[in-house]
């Protein structure tokens, strides 16, 4: 039996094969966004929208048990990105995905689980991040709009991160607690 695990700012997520994870990171140190390209290259499925972060004092154990069940009902996702969007009132820029349906069931089994969550003032968006840094250039908004990757790709794993940022160094380190395959047939 592992130790139990405290929640700090976790999430809930889907991991990028490596082909399209180099192409995100490469896009985001593009953008010089240093922030962004320490992270993992990911589409949330509970954190960010929809449900907020897992609620830091619950039985880790539970959780993870609760991921495992819903892993193993549900397929690898096949996917692909849409277009670029701007979140509104940010300088936040993310690829939509195209079908967004197994996103949104995934997501609603995870708010339906019985795991508990803090509050998200946002409705659930399936995307990946491309750049988070302020301010934001026309010509720079420009060329985010234009990015593409037409590349379909297979999801097969869920995660449950957290992040931390140091408060004297800005470090940032983003330990996975948790990782599970989709392994459903339906």
């Amino acid at each position: 039996m592992r130790d139990k695990v405290e929640f700090h700012n976790t999430h809930i997520v889907l991991e990028m094969p490596s082909h399209i994870t180099k192409q995100i990171i490469s896009i985001r140190k593009q953008q010089k966004d240093d922030f962004r390209a320490s992270l993992p290259v990911e589409i949330t499925l509970a954190g960010s929208s929809g449900v907020g972060v897992l609620e830091p004092k619950q039985d880790s154990d539970k959780v993870f048990s609760k991921l495992h069940s819903i892993a193993l009902r549900t397929a690898p996702i096949k996917a692909a990105f849409g277009k670029v969007l701007r979140f509104p009132n940010t300088d936040i820029f993310a690829f939509t995905i195209k079908d967004e349906g197994p996103f949104h069931r995934l997501h609603e089994q995870i708010a339906d689980s019985g795991i508990f969550f803090l509050r998200s003032p946002y409705p659930y968006t399936p995307h990946c991040t491309l750049r988070s840094r302020s301010l934001v250039t026309e010509i720079e908004a420009n060329e985010l709009f234009g990015l593409q990757i037409p590349d379909e790709f297979v999801l097969d794993t869920m995660s449950v991160l957290s992040l931390y940022q140091d408060s004297s160094t800005g470090e940032i380190s983003v330990p996975v607690l948790h990782k599970v395959k989709l392994s459903g047939t339906i």
